[in-house]
């Protein structure tokens, strides 16, 4: 097993994952709050769809990855996220590329076509909320040639 040490996510720390941390100001009237997304990504079809994701607080040990055909973007409404990322070169994780992240609620992230990752667990006892956006596509995934464990 390769631990991993856990690193609080900001932009460029994941490399081809875009960044957009809390602290947006909102526009703000009587009774409602908008804030607009700091981030746009293009999709390769005009059929987008999404969803929600709820994680629960696990060990961080992961032993696959999976990609997508089409970018997904994440919005991280509540919890602390421990998300894995990494390089895919010829069908296989590039396990030197590995990065585990610590996401907080408020964040934002572009996950472009092609970037491994997995599916985030809560790093304490509020459960982790994400809306995703994204296409309707597969999520094929791959085994780690070792598993990777995320360490404080």
């Amino acid at each position: 097993m390769k631990e991993i040490h856990i690193e609080d996510l900001a932009p460029g720390l994941v490399r081809g994952v875009s960044v957009s941390l809390p602290g947006v100001e909102a526009y703000k009237e009587t009774y409602f709050e908008w804030t607009a997304a700091q981030l746009v990504t293009t999709f390769k079809t005009r059929d987008v769809s999404g969803g929600t994701l709820k994680s629960w607080k696990s060990v961080p040990l992961f032993s696959q990855i999976e990609t997508h055909v089409d970018a997904e973007m994440f919005y991280f409404l509540s919890g602390t996220a421990i998300m894995l990322f990494a390089d895919v070169k010829d069908g296989q994780p590039d396990m030197k590329s590995i990065k585990i992240v610590r996401i907080r609620a408020g964040t934002l992230i572009i996950i472009p076509e092609g970037k491994a990752h997995f599916v985030p667990v809560a790093e304490g006892d509020t459960p982790v909320s994400v809306v995703v956006v994204a296409p309707k596509m597969e999520a094929p995934r791959i085994p780690l040639t070792e598993t990777v464990l995320g360490v404080a």
